[in-house]
């Protein structure tokens, strides 16, 4: 196994606008306080930890739901907290009638998607490096269904399995649609040779027994349209030990578990040989002393993990734990 591991601290968005005095919702709506939200991180960053971690990069203030309010789900913006979204259908038949309804639709032309190019045309006029649209993302299969049906599509599994079945199938292709035209916008091919990693927590909530029907197609079927190369990285959270044999048959590559508090080192190992990398959650390492910090990443080197993460948020800075972050580099530095 590599018992030497790529360290990493990420770095959350939410560090810019806090950082600036900026509000959430500007942070979104306002160009210019995006700007002077990531100068204020960029100068941040680099002060703070001079070249031990690079300042993120800006884009447009990153939004999951992008696809699913190109859609028709409403979004809520909040001054302190991120915008979310409400679900469009208010049926699992309604949901596939809007679904087939938008095949072939022009994402370019939707408000949110206009929103976010003009965005981003003024950020590169400081940050030429960023991209043509950045920030508007498209979740998962599973998660998309159920944010845009709402909570209920988990009984629709139950109920209408063949019906759910074909209403997943047709979100998929409307993701894999979403994601080519963010590609061909930006200049990249539609479907890339590089495949970034997808993330499908709500997955999570479907037990073990149904994924062979309601999970290991469509994250298939969300592979081969989103990628003409081999790797298959997925994020996925709150799983438990039973669903981790699936991974492999729906075509999973590498997996990041982040925050799956049923998941330890030796029941991933127990269950799954795939590539994974393993997260100590920013509320957790916060809390923790130098040793223990040390200690965390000395349990997990044997298991051969391809990264070992942290994160760094707005409630990093708060709560004064900078040094934290600063510990678990000196401890990255002990293993190169």
């Amino acid at each position: 196994m590599n018992n030497r591991p790529q360290f990493t601290v990420e770095i959350y968005h939410d560090v810019a606008p806090y950082l600036a005095g900026v509000s959430e919702k500007d942070f979104f709506l306002d160009a210019d306080k995006l700007i002077l939200a990531w100068n204020a991180a960029t100068e941040w960053t680099l002060d703070t930890f001079h070249g031990r971690i690079p300042p993120r990069e800006p884009t447009a203030a990153p939004n999951s739901y992008g696809h699913l309010i190109c859609l028709g789900a409403p979004i809520r913006y909040s001054d302190s907290a991120e915008p979310n979204i409400s679900p469009a259908a208010d049926s699992l038949e309604d949901a596939i009638r809007l679904l087939e309804d938008a095949r072939g639709m022009d994402f370019t032309a939707c408000p949110i998607f206009r929103q976010y190019a003009e965005l981003s045309a003024r950020l590169r006029e400081v940050y030429p490096s960023s991209p043509a649209i950045g920030g508007l993302v498209a979740e998962g299969p599973l998660t998309s269904a159920v944010l845009y049906r709402g909570t209920d599509f988990y009984m629709d599994m139950i109920d209408e399995p063949e019906r759910a079945a074909y209403y997943l199938e047709l979100m998929t292709d409307s993701s894999l649609a979403f994601r080519a035209a963010v590609n061909t916008f930006c200049g990249r091919p539609a479907v890339s040779s590089a495949c970034d990693r997808f993330a499908d927590d709500l997955a999570s909530m479907v037990p073990p027994s149904m994924w062979d029907e309601m999970v290991v197609p469509f994250w298939r079927r969300h592979f081969a349209g989103m990628t003409t190369g081999a790797e298959h990285p997925l994020h996925c959270e709150a799983l438990v030990p039973a669903h981790l044999p699936y991974l492999e048959k729906a075509g999973v590559t590498h997996y990041q578990p982040s925050v799956s508090p049923q998941i330890t080192l030796e029941s991933l190992r127990a269950n799954t040989a795939l590539p994974f990398d393993w997260l100590l959650y920013m509320y957790h390492v916060t809390e923790m002393t130098d040793q223990q910090i040390a200690d965390w990443v000395a349990e997990a080197i044997p298991y051969g993990p391809t990264a070992i993460r942290t994160q760094l948020g707005a409630y990093t800075i708060q709560s004064g734990k900078v040094d934290r972050i600063q510990a678990f580099l000196d401890v990255a530095d002990s293993y190169r």
